[in-house]
């Protein structure tokens, strides 16, 4: 075996290998970083590979499901750099540069495979292109809403993290299962089986984790204050009044002061009076003695 195919074979399967582990190990932790710098060095070697291997050998879809795989896996990688979008930070030069030529590999796979579609063209080849290239492009044009909108998400860059780096997985297991799983039929579900479970699993956990959900959770938190706004008998606090007939020496905040004075026997309880400050749920208030 020529050494650029054991190369890319062996990156390949460190891929495979690590990337489940980065998914299980504690998010944020140190062997979560270790494996998935790991995983994203192997998938740098396999798309440089994949492009000379597609070159080489005139295998236009290794090369280009190589680029498209790894802006998949270098966005997600770039999203941990991007957590400060909703406070106006702008992408890099080399965020532009790898967002641009993933544009125009995918918007070439997705033309290429939609116009043999509709030559009539036989095999799994254009069907596999469409998706990959559709897929590709709705990746480039998340990017782009990211970095040029002007309303983010604080968490959108671990949306990003997660979709970019679970998709370049999905492209992985793809061509692992291209090359070995032979006895899967058609073609083109030899490459397409892995997208068809992963991305609906991919599209159900970023709800799970998406803003979505925070915001059923903040408006049930909202109703919650409500509701116990309106069980204590107010919708808002009002600042309490002294009692006109008592110089009251404590209000709401005086509860240090009130112990002290009653610690020195110059304290009495303050009689119900029109106007007299109300303590919340019924807590006794004490005013000093002339």
């Amino acid at each position: 075996m020529p050494p650029i195919n054991l190369l890319h074979a062996l990156f390949g399967f460190i891929a495979l290998i690590v990337a489940p582990l980065a998914m299980i190990s504690r998010k944020g932790g140190d062997w979560h970083r270790r494996w998935g710098k790991a995983y994203f060095w192997s998938m740098a070697a396999v798309a440089v590979t994949g492009v000379v291997l597609g070159v080489t050998k005139n295998n236009w879809l290794m090369a280009m499901v190589a680029v498209f795989s790894f802006h998949m896996i270098a966005s997600g990688y770039r999203a941990l750099y991007h957590k400060r979008l909703h406070e106006g930070q702008r992408p890099q030069p080399m965020d532009r540069v790898l967002t641009f030529s993933a544009g125009i590999v995918n918007g070439g796979l997705f033309i290429w495979g939609v116009v043999n579609l509709s030559l009539g063209a036989k095999g799994g080849g254009p069907i596999i292109f469409t998706v990959f290239g559709a897929i590709g492009l709705l990746f480039v044009w998340r990017d782009v809403q990211r970095f040029y909108r002007t309303s983010h998400d604080k968490r959108e860059w671990l949306y990003a993290h997660m979709t970019g780096f679970l998709g370049g997985y999905i492209a992985t297991v793809s061509a692992f299962s291209a090359v070995n799983l032979e006895m899967i039929q058609p073609q083109w579900l030899q490459w397409l089986w892995p997208t068809i479970i992963g991305a609906p699993l991919i599209a159900w956990w970023v709800r799970l984790q998406g803003p979505l959900r925070r915001r059923r959770r903040s408006r049930d938190l909202f109703d919650i204050r409500i509701k116990v706004r309106r069980q204590v008998g107010y919708l808002g606090r009002r600042e309490p009044q002294r009692a006109p007939h008592l110089p009251c020496a404590v209000h709401r905040t005086g509860a240090i002061r009130a112990g002290m004075l009653q610690r020195a026997g110059r304290s009495r309880r303050c009689r119900s009076a029109p106007g007299a400050v109300a303590g919340e749920q019924g807590s006794t208030l004490r005013t000093a003695l002339p």
